[in-house]
């Protein structure tokens, strides 16, 4: 390696001289960037009207849209409004229903009370002061036949009204159970209309709107508006039927009531009519008894006397 070479490792390349421009080449740039200015200040003023003529259109049909959603929203809380009036009319009816019924099964434990306690112990009082008869008057007479079908009649009643009751007990049952699911319907009915009413109010400018981050799954609903109709229209349906099975109930404890006392008042005056005829017989007996006795004791108290005398 010689001088010359560490001479030409040790040397600095020095740059050349910056080029000059004439007054005219400067003039020439400064229109050329103030052109390319102008031509990117209108390309932006473009995008921009065209952006404002977007967000007008936007905001035209978005205003479109919620006038339709809002519209459509109204007549859904009118349809919600009318179907939970018709379903409180009907809960009202089937609450009638509920207490009209706690009345009938009242009566009906009142009525099984009075022939428990009163009724039947009467009749078995006259058939227990019956059997205290002695000799030939304890007979199998048609007092004791009535009495014993009195009885009878009067413990049939008390198993039929039993059954009424059951009954009467198990169409209440179900009519509560039917205002449950309609108290159910109704609770879900208001909340809809709370939520509803909450979208109603809700614009572009409203405050939390993003409420969605991509983390809970929006599945559209599963259920139908028909079947959602459908629903409803069974609940009205089953509290129809209830309430047409309880008035029902209510019509035949009337006329079972009136059954049961028609036959026990005509049991009452079959009995006292063989109370009257035996009693018409008993003392028929008895005075053709006497008779007989007073012509036999009277010739009899004679000869004791003429023998007395002789």
């Amino acid at each position: 390696m010689n001088t010359n070479q560490f001479y030409r490792e040790s040397m600095v390349i020095v740059p050349p001289p910056p080029t000059r421009f004439t007054l005219n080449e400067w003039y020439l740039n400064n229109r050329i960037r103030y052109r390319a200015c102008l031509d990117q200040q209108q390309l932006a003023d473009k995008i921009l009207a065209e952006c404002e003529r977007g967000q007008g259109i936007i905001d035209e049909v978005t205003a479109l849209n919620k006038r339709e959603v809002d519209h459509r929203i109204t007549e859904k809380i009118s349809d919600i409004q009318f179907v939970k009036d018709d379903i409180v009319k009907q809960r009202k009816e089937v609450c009638i229903e509920i207490d009209n019924l706690t009345t009938y099964n009242e009566r009906i434990i009142d009525a099984m009370n009075a022939l428990r306690e009163e009724a039947l112990k009467i009749c078995k009082k006259c058939i227990i002061f019956r059997e205290g008869r002695v000799g030939i008057d304890l007979c199998h007479d048609d007092v004791e036949r009535e009495l014993i079908k009195e009885a009878e009649m009067i413990e049939a009643s008390q198993a039929m009204l039993q059954r009424v009751l059951e009954q009467a007990n198990e169409q209440i049952r179900r009519l509560r159970s039917t205002t449950y699911f309609m108290d159910r319907d109704l609770e879900d009915k208001d909340n809809v209309t709370k939520i509803d009413y909450q979208n109603m109010i809700i614009n572009e400018r409203s405050f939390n709107l993003s409420m969605y981050h991509g983390f809970t799954p929006l599945d559209p609903a599963n259920i139908t508006a028909e079947e959602w109709q459908q629903y409803t229209f069974k609940n009205l349906e089953r509290a129809a039927k209830e309430i047409n099975s309880a008035r029902s109930l209510r019509a035949y404890v009337d006329t079972f009531l009136k059954q049961v006392i028609d036959d026990l008042w005509s049991q009452y005056h079959v009995v006292n009519e063989a109370f009257r005829r035996r009693i018409e017989e008993i003392k028929e007996a008895k005075t053709k008894l006497e008779v007989m006795h007073n012509e036999v004791a009277i010739p009899h108290l004679c000869a004791r006397l003429f023998c007395d005398f002789a």
